[in-house]
């Protein structure tokens, strides 16, 4: 089956909302840069398309990558990507607009870009040929400089209004004109979250540091990340609904933004903060939008468990008719309600996160969970004949020991006997799936500073937990590989210099290797390097909210496992200055 066939066959089985093409209207193809399953997955991206789908004055399209086999199979370079549903070129719309969630897919972007005859650089494109290249998604609002180059504009924050508002201000301006690109970055000026890199220079020290960032004086210093302050007002939930993809014809509702824990690894954590909820009203009104299309239901958020008002709402869902499916859950915040719906809809699975296998190391990343917790929360899923469980855990944590390695088996080792215990009882036993994920430093968390373990220590690490595991019955070890962790690494606290870089890695085919070779030590080795507390950093670009001043302490915290309570719930304190934020900025 080639793309177009296969295009086809995934649009007949679409169903929910309907394209809405507008006669002259701007040509907009919202792009995500990974498959077809993956991106209708994303409802950010959903709810972007939705947005547009929804306005008079554009015609949005979708557009994916194929996967591998169609890659190669691909007729011509051209054919590599066409819009879902009418099947256009995209060097033929107006504008690009991609939504970013990983930083893997940034070699995607610029793949997607070349083979599609759009030079990715946005000092190679031209107006009057190529298209305006868009770029957002929670990637950027982590740390955009990484494809700064690529970008006319980017999205820093939460989307939905600032889409809504660059595209109000392009109305009336010639799309592809370089004057009229001008009057919409003008226009742009005063709008929150919006980001033109263009703007913006960056210079570096001897040691391959940022020694200063220069701008227009038109344009703001730092730009503002961009938040929803009421939920209800943007409800985000599937609206496109396929058979092809993992969650199989499920419709999605987000709960929540934001989390409140305050896990030192996190960045969603702290850039989503504050945590918001969406009302039980707001929830329900999107559940009964979506058992019009099926009865399975999937609740969405940073920690479903902690949704305040979780034991009215499933009551609520279940009352429909409904099956209830969850996104996440924490090991403390469990309750009988949850878990009982769960098991009526047929869970034969829960996924929990210890992330860290000793106290102490889940002290030192702010986890907040005990192992009675993590083990009470087994006992109670396999109470309830949900069987199968699913342990996330990480390695290469700051200041983690051997003992702390050892400590992921040992508590595994340790689920399995309850397992076993309630297999006896119940006639049967489950699996028990362990992921192991080596840890990355993010921008914007307290591990900012952290240099990250080397591809081999983190292979031997996740070698010895394979091999404590091993042969022992029911228990399954998935993990990710060390090579690509680094690479990610790289990649989210990189700077413009990483374009150039991710453009080597697609002329070369694919050869991280080489790319990396040529691209010099300082690049290659910004992984492992720790950072200065006062070192500029490419994404301090972001002002995200949370004081650089609270990241800092909380870093020197987490040396010594003192652990930071969680926000409260009226959200009036002020130690990270996020809430002082929404203050000034919605008093």
């Amino acid at each position: 089956m080639n793309l177009d066939e296969k295009r086809k066959k995934r649009l007949a089985s679409e169903y929910g909302e309907t394209w809405n093409p507008v006669k002259g209207g701007v040509r907009v193809a919202l792009v995500y840069p990974n498959s077809y399953s993956v991106g209708m997955s994303n409802l950010g991206f959903q709810a972007i398309y939705h947005i547009l789908n929804q306005r008079d004055d554009v015609t949005c399209e979708r557009v994916f990558l194929p996967d591998r086999e169609g890659r190669e199979k691909a007729e011509t370079r051209e054919d590599l990507c066409r819009s879902f549903p009418s099947g256009r070129l995209l060097r033929t719309f107006d504008i690009l607009a991609f939504s970013v969630s990983f930083e893997l897919d940034y070699v995607h972007l610029v793949e997607i870009l070349q083979k599609n005859k759009i030079p990715p650089l946005r000092s190679q494109r031209e107006y009057g040929r190529d298209p305006m290249v868009w770029i957002g998604g929670v990637a950027l609002s982590i740390n955009p400089e990484p494809l700064a180059d690529f970008a006319d504009v980017m999205f820093i924050g939460e989307a939905e209004e600032m889409i809504q508002e660059a595209m109000d201000a392009i109305a009336g301006n010639p799309v592809r004109d370089r004057e009229g690109f001008k009057l919409f970055s003008r226009a742009c000026l005063g709008l929150e979250g919006v980001y033109f890199p263009h703007a913006y220079a960056f210079d570096y020290d001897s040691l391959g540091r940022v020694d200063r960032v220069e701008h227009d004086p038109d344009f703001p210093q730092r730009i503002r990340r961009r938040w929803i302050r009421d939920l209800d007002r943007m409800p985000t939930v599937s609206r496109v609904m396929t058979p092809d993809t993992e969650l199989n014809d499920m419709f999605l509702v987000e709960l929540d933004r934001g989390c409140g824990r305050h896990c030192r690894f996190c960045a969603a954590g702290y850039i989503y903060r504050p945590p918001r909820f969406r009302s039980l009203d707001g929830v329900m009104r999107s559940v009964r939008e979506g058992l019009s299309h099926t009865d399975r239901i999937g609740l969405v958020g940073a920690a479903v468990s902690d949704y305040p008002r979780m034991s009215e709402l499933v009551r609520e869902i279940r009352s429909c008719g409904a099956r209830i499916s969850v996104s996440s859950l924490r090991a403390d915040s469990l309750t009988p309600e949850l878990m009982s719906a769960l098991a009526e809809s047929g869970h034969k699975t829960i996924s929990l996160a210890p992330e860290g296998g000793s106290q102490r190391m889940r002290e030192i990343i702010n986890k907040g969970i005990e192992e009675k917790d993590i083990l009470n929360a087994c006992r109670m899923a396999l109470g309830y004949r949900i069987l199968n469980l699913r342990l996330y855990f990480m390695v290469g944590l700051p200041s983690e020991e051997t003992v702390d390695i050892e400590a992921i088996a040992d508590l595994v080792l340790k689920i399995r006997e309850i397992q076993k215990q309630a297999g006896r009882e119940q006639g049967r036993i489950g699996r028990i799936t362990v992921s192991l994920n080596s840890f990355v430093p993010k921008p914007h968390t307290p591990f900012q500073w952290f240099p990250m373990n080397k591809k081999d220590a983190l292979a031997k690490k996740i070698g010895y937990i394979k091999k404590r595991l091993h042969q022992k019955g029911n228990i399954t070890v998935i993990q990710d590989l060390p090579k690509w962790s680094v690479i990610q690494g790289l990649l989210s606290r990189g700077d413009r210099r990483v374009s150039s870089l991710l453009v080597s890695v697609v002329s070369g085919g694919g050869n991280w290797a080489q790319a990396l070779k040529e691209s010099g030590e300082v690049l290659a080795g910004s992984p492992f390097r720790e950072r200065e507390r006062d070192e500029i950093f490419p994404w301090d670009i972001v002002e995200p909210g949370c004081r650089r001043d609270y990241l800092y302490q909380e870093y020197q915290r987490s040396a010594s496992g003192r652990l930071t309570p969680a926000c409260p719930e009226d959200l009036a304190c002020h130690r990270c200055g996020v809430c002082g934020e929404s203050e000034e900025r919605h008093g």
